[in-house]
C-alpha cells in the first residue's frame, strides 16, 4: 500500500512539473506575462492561451470582458478565443451522473439523448426528461476537468512572480486578477452553487413582466451534476441577425426596443433592488422565446399597480383597492446560467445610486465626490486635479445612446483616471462594470438607440426611496434641526469673538497649499545648488591666490594644490552644466 501510494505521489509530481514546463515554454515563446503587463501583441496571448488548453481558455474568455483592466483591442482580440473541447461519450457521461447521484440514469430520467446540444471548456449538456414528464438540461463536468484546472491555477501562481520584473506590471495587479479569476473558476466548477444561485435568481426575476428563469430542481443536483428546466428559444445574437421583409421593420424596431427596454430595467433591478445580479449577461445566456398559442403563459397577464378608489355617497365615502393588469405579449426573455453572480450589500446600493443620480444631473464635481465616495483610497489624492481629468471624458460622453457610447472604452478611461489618482474601484464594483461592459454589448445589437443612464436613473432612484426607512430618516433630520436650533443663537456671539481675536493679532490663517511637497523639494534644489555655487567661486578664489603664492621652499606644494583646485572646481561646473540641460531636454 505504502509504495502504491508513494508510486501515485511520483506520478503526480511528475505529471506537475511537465505541465509547469510546458506552460512556462508558451509563455516564454509567446511573451505572454510582458504583453499583457504592457497591454501589447493581444494576438500572441490569444494564440499562446489556445494552446495550453481549457484552462487558459476559460480564463482568456474571462478576461475579454474586463473593461476595467484591458484596453479594448485586448478585448476584441480575446473575445475570438473558441473552445476546442472534445465532447464527452455517453458511457462516460453517464458513469459521472450515477457516480454522482448514486442512482441509476433510468431512475431518473424517462429519456436522456445521448448527443449534447451544448458543450464547453468546463463540460457538456444533454437533453433529457424526468419521470414526472418535464424537460430538463443536464449539465455535466469533464471528468479530471476539475483537477486539470486547479493544476494550472497551482503552477500559474508560481509564474505570478516573475512579473515583479516587468516595469509596466503596475498597470494592472496581476495578483488580485488572479485570486478574481480562481474564485470563479472554482464556483464555476462547483455546479451546487450555480443551483443556489439560480434558485435565488428565480425567486427575485421570473414573471417579472415578460423574465423567465429555469427552475432548479436541486435534488438531482450535485458538484458535478446541474438539473434544470429545458428553456426553448434561439440567442440574443441570433434573434438580432434575423433577416426580416420591409413590411416587418417597423413591427420588429418595436419589439427589439420593448426587449431592450425590459432587459435594462430588470437589471437596474437586479442591482438597486435585489443587490443580486447575473455577472456574465452576453448574448449566449439570454434567450428569446416565443410562445404558442396553445402554450402555457400565452394569455398571461401582468399587474401593473395597485389602484386605490373612493366613492362619495350621501351617507359618507366607499373607499376599495383593485389591481390594474395588462396582457403580457407572446414573448419572453430568458436567462441563463447562473455560475457567475454579483453581490452588492445596502451601503454599495446607496453609493452606487449616488453615481447614477450625478451622472444623470451631469454635474462633474458631484459625479466626482461619488465616485470618490464609491472608490477606495490607497494612496494621497488631490480632488481638484481628478475633477480636471474628469470632466473632458464626462462632457464628451454625457446623453449619448448605446449606438454612440462605447462603455467599456469609457469604464477603461474612468477606471485609468481613478488608478493615476490613488483610487481603486472595489472588488464588487469591478463585477459589476464588467457584467454592464457584457450587456452593453446585448443591447448594443439589440436597441443601439436605447441611453442606459436616462432609462436606469429614475428606476434606481424609485428602489432606492423604496428602500428608505422614512421614520428614521425624520427622526434624524429633526435632531440635526434640533442641533442647529440652539447652534443658532451663538453665532452673533462667535463672529465678535473672531472679530476681537483679529483685531488683537491673535488669530492664525493656515493656508494649505497643493503639491506642498514638490514645491519643498523644489526650493530645496534651488537652495542646494545656491550654496554649491558659492562653495565653487569660493574655491575657485582660493585656488587663484594659492597659484599666485611664491614664498620660498612651500610655493611648488602651494601652486599644485591650487591646481587641483581648479580642476575640482572645473569638474563640479561640468557636471552641473551637463545635469541642467539634460532637465531642460526632459521638458522639452
Amino acid at each position: 500500500m505504502t509504495q502504491l501510494s508513494t508510486g501515485k505521489k511520483e506520478q503526480k509530481k511528475k505529471t506537475s512539473s511537465v505541465r509547469f514546463k510546458e506552460i512556462m515554454k508558451v509563455f516564454l515563446s509567446y511573451n505572454v506575462l510582458p504583453n499583457i503587463a504592457k497591454q501589447e501583441h493581444p494576438e500572441k496571448v490569444r494564440e499562446a492561451f489556445e494552446e495550453l488548453g481549457p484552462t487558459f481558455i476559460k480564463i482568456g474568455q474571462m478576461l475579454s470582458v474586463r473593461s476595467d483592466i484591458l484596453t479594448p483591442r485586448f478585448i476584441g482580440e480575446l473575445k475570438k478565443l473558441q473552445d476546442n473541447v472534445k465532447t464527452d461519450t455517453f458511457a462516460t457521461v453517464k458513469q459521472t451522473i450515477e457516480e454522482e447521484t448514486h442512482l441509476k440514469l433510468t431512475d431518473i430520467f424517462e429519456t436522456f439523448e445521448e448527443l449534447p446540444f451544448a458543450s464547453a471548456s468546463m463540460g457538456q449538456a444533454h437533453k433529457a426528461t424526468l419521470k414526472n414528464g418535464k424537460e430538463v438540461a443536464v449539465k455535466v463536468q469533464h471528468p479530471g476537468i476539475k483537477e486539470e484546472i486547479n493544476l494550472d491555477l497551482s503552477l500559474f501562481a508560481k509564474v505570478l512572480p516573475l512579473i515583479k520584473h516587468i516595469p509596466e506590471s503596475n498597470v494592472v495587479d496581476p495578483k488580485e486578477i488572479f485570486l478574481e479569476i480562481k474564485t470563479s473558476l472554482q464556483n464555476e466548477l462547483n455546479s451546487l452553487k450555480e443551483a443556489e444561485n439560480g434558485v435565488a435568481f428565480y425567486k427575485k426575476n421570473n414573471g417579472w413582466e415578460i423574465i423567465q428563469t429555469p427552475i432548479i430542481y436541486r435534488d438531482y443536483c450535485t458538484e458535478k451534476v446541474l438539473v434544470m428546466e429545458f428553456m426553448q428559444g434561439e440567442s440574443i445574437r441570433k434573434f438580432v441577425q434575423k433577416e426580416v421583409v420591409s413590411k416587418e421593420s417597423e413591427e420588429r424596431k418595436q419589439l427589439k426596443n420593448h426587449l431592450g427596454n425590459v432587459l435594462v430595467r430588470n437589471f437596474v433591478k437586479q442591482v438597486f433592488e435585489d443587490g443580486f445580479f447575473h455577472a456574465d449577461p452576453h448574448p449566449g445566456n439570454i434567450l428569446v422565446r416565443f410562445l404558442e398559442p396553445n402554450e402555457e403563459g400565452y394569455h398571461a397577464k401582468n399587474k401593473v399597480k395597485d389602484i386605490q378608489h373612493k366613492k362619495e355617497m350621501k351617507q359618507g365615502s366607499i373607499g376599495f383597492n383593485y389591481t390594474e393588469e395588462q396582457d403580457l405579449p407572446p414573448y419572453r426573455l430568458v436567462y441563463l446560467d447562473f455560475g457567475m453572480m454579483g453581490y452588492l450589500d445596502e451601503t454599495m446600493i446607496h453609493k452606487l445610486t449616488n453615481v447614477m443620480d450625478s451622472l444623470y444631473g451631469n454635474n462633474v464635481k458631484n459625479i466626482g465626490r461619488a465616485i470618490l465616495q464609491l472608490c477606495n483610497q490607497i494612496g494621497p489624492v488631490d480632488e481638484e486635479h481628478f475633477f480636471e481629468e474628469l470632466a473632458p471624458l464626462l462632457d464628451e460622453n454625457y446623453g449619448a445612446s448605446v449606438g454612440d457610447l462605447n462603455l467599456q472604452t469609457l469604464f477603461f478611461r474612468i477606471i485609468a483616471i481613478c488608478h493615476q489618482n490613488n483610487l481603486q474601484a472595489p472588488q464588487e464594483v469591478t463585477m459589476l462594470i464588467k457584467a454592464i461592459a457584457t450587456f452593453e454589448g446585448v443591447i448594443r445589437e439589440l436597441a443601439p438607440e436605447i441611453s442606459l443612464i436616462e432609462i436606469a436613473t429614475p428606476f434606481a432612484k424609485k428602489y432606492f426611496t423604496e428602500k428608505i426607512d422614512w421614520q428614521w430618516e425624520l427622526k434624524k433630520a429633526g435632531i440635526d434641526l434640533l442641533y442647529s436650533a440652539k447652534a443658532a443663537p451663538k453665532i452673533p456671539s462667535r463672529v465678535l469673538d473672531v472679530l476681537d481675536d483679529l483685531s488683537k493679532g491673535k488669530s492664525k490663517i493656515n493656508l494649505e497649499l497643493k503639491k506642498q511637497n514638490e514645491l519643498m523639494d523644489r526650493v530645496e534644489r534651488m537652495m542646494n545648488r545656491l550654496v554649491m555655487g558659492l562653495i565653487l567661486s569660493a574655491l575657485i578664489i582660493g585656488s587663484s591666490m594659492l597659484v599666485e603664492f611664491n614664498a620660498g621652499l612651500t610655493s611648488n606644494f602651494v601652486s599644485v594644490l591650487g591646481m587641483i583646485g581648479y580642476a575640482i572646481a572645473l569638474f563640479a561646473i561640468l557636471f552641473l552644466a551637463v545635469d541642467i540641460w539634460k532637465k531642460g531636454r526632459r521638458k522639452k
